[in-house]
Formats: C-alpha cells, sequence, structure tokens
C-alpha cells in the first residue's frame, strides 16, 4: 500500500483540470480520469510514501491551515523525462509554497515518515498530473492537446490521504479560501 498526500483544487479549478482529461480522453489518451482506479481528482501531491496516518498527516499540514487563501498558478504543460510518459501542468514554485513543503516534510520526517526521493524538499517538482504511461507518440499528442493552455488559478480547499491503489481519500484538513472559488 502506498499513501499520498495531496493538495486539493476548488471547484472551478477541478472543472478546469477535467476539462483537459477530457481534451486528452477525446483524443484517445487515458488521462488521470480512466487511469488505474479512475478515482483521481486534480490535485498536488506533497509526498508520496508507504504510509501515512491520519495523526501524521493532520499535525504535518498544520501550516497550511494557517495559510489564508493559499493558490496555486498552474502556469504551463510539461513533460518528466523518462519511460514513464507523465504529462503535467506545472505549479508556479511560490516561495510560500516551497516553504509550507518544507515544514511538511520536517513535520513528517519527525513522525517517522519516509517520503519517496522525487517528493523531498529540494527535489520535489509541484505539478498536476494530466496523464501518465504515455508512449513517446501519445506524450506528442498531449503536449499538442493542451498547448493552448490558459493558466489556472487554483484556490487550495482542502488536504487529505489518497490510498494510490484504490483511489480512497480521507481529507485531513478544509482549508480557508476565497469564496469567489466555489
Amino acid at each position: 500500500m502506498t499513501d499520498a498526500l495531496e493538495l486539493f483544487f476548488d471547484t472551478a479549478s477541478q472543472a478546469a483540470v477535467r476539462a483537459i482529461w477530457g481534451n486528452l480522453e477525446a483524443r484517445g489518451l487515458r488521462s488521470m480520469a480512466t487511469t488505474s482506479h479512475g478515482r483521481h481528482r486534480p490535485h498536488v501531491s506533497l509526498t508520496v510514501a508507504d504510509r501515512i496516518t491520519p495523526a501524521q498527516a493532520r499535525a504535518a499540514v498544520e501550516p497550511f491551515r494557517t495559510a489564508n487563501d493559499l493558490s496555486l498558478r498552474l502556469g504551463s504543460i510539461a513533460v518528466f523525462p523518462g519511460r514513464q510518459g507523465v504529462i503535467y501542468l506545472s505549479v508556479v514554485p511560490t516561495l510560500r509554497l516551497l516553504r509550507l513543503h518544507r515544514e511538511v516534510h520536517a513535520s513528517l520526517v519527525g513522525a517517522g515518515v519516509e517520503s519517496g526521493r522525487h517528493y523531498l524538499p529540494d527535489a520535489w517538482v509541484p505539478h498536476c498530473t494530466l496523464a501518465q504511461g504515455l508512449t513517446a507518440d501519445e506524450v506528442t499528442t498531449g503536449v499538442r492537446a493542451v498547448k493552448r493552455l490558459r493558466p489556472i488559478e487554483a484556490d487550495i480547499v482542502s488536504v487529505g490521504i489518497v490510498d494510490t491503489e484504490t483511489g480512497a481519500v480521507t481529507i485531513i484538513a478544509e482549508l480557508p479560501h476565497s469564496a469567489s472559488a466555489d
């Protein structure tokens, strides 16, 4: 079993990402809408670990509870290098976001949680995955499908633990955000 600690978006931002997923699906590509368990929600993962308990997560995300109106700018389409064929929306990595991420990791380390190496501070690339497991040709098709992307201003409304095998979500915290985003 593997858990992910994820930031979830406001309703309008979720709809914007889901529309991109639909655009990919319309071109015959498997987006996050239909990958694996098919229960993905648009999100940004803070970490992935073998196991994260609700108590560990609640303590770790405490800095987000006081962050007031945390929003992310999903700015451009990008591709992770390697054989996995992952396309994603990049998140503009503000100092505030990077500091919050570092605080979450410090708390998790203190609680004995060992994060995956790609999610460690100084290695983390904040992103919202659009599709994964694509061939090289599918990556090209996917990038072309969303090349006219307009930036998405996503308010973060909650943080949850996701069981990556089943897609089950345990919401850890509802966060203060702008009411105009929903």
